[in-house]
C-alpha cells in the first residue's frame, strides 16, 4: 500500500482561514433570526385571529348576520299583516263613513252639524 504524500498539520490552521464564522457571530445571526421569525409568527396569529379580518371578527360578523336575516323575516311578516290589514279597513264602509264624519265634517241629507268651542285653559 503506498503512502499519501500529503500529511495532516501538526497544529489547527488559523481562524481567519476558516470557511465557517467566529461562533459569537453565528449565534447572534441565529437570535436575529429567531426574533424575527418570532415576531412574524407573532404578527400573522395575531392578523389571524384578532385582527380586522381575523376569525373573531368574521364570527361577530356572522352572528349579526344571522339576527339581521331573523329581523328582515319578522319585518315582512309584520308589514305583511299590516298591508292586509289596511286593505281590510279600506274597504270597510263604516270605517270610512267615520272618517269622513270626523276629519272632513261631513254629514249626510237632512243632518245638521253642530260645532262648539273648546274653551280655552288659561281663561
Amino acid at each position: 500500500m503506498m503512502r499519501s504524500p500529503y500529511q495532516t498539520p501538526k497544529k489547527p490552521p488559523s481562524r481567519r482561514f476558516l470557511r465557517l464564522p467566529p461562533p459569537e457571530k453565528k449565534r447572534r445571526k441565529r437570535q436575529l433570526l429567531l426574533w424575527g421569525a418570532g415576531l412574524l409568527l407573532g404578527y400573522l396569529a395575531y392578523s389571524f385571529v384578532g385582527g380586522e379580518t381575523g376569525l373573531v371578527r368574521i364570527r361577530s360578523l356572522h352572528h349579526e348576520t344571522t339576527a339581521l336575516r331573523a329581523r328582515k323575516v319578522a319585518l315582512t311578516a309584520e308589514a305583511d299583516r299590516v298591508d292586509q290589514n289596511r286593505a281590510s279597513m279600506a274597504k270597510d264602509p263604516l270605517l270610512t263613513e267615520r272618517v269622513a264624519r270626523e276629519r272632513f265634517h261631513m254629514v249626510k241629507k237632512g243632518e245638521t252639524l253642530y260645532r262648539y268651542q273648546e274653551a280655552d285653559s288659561a281663561r
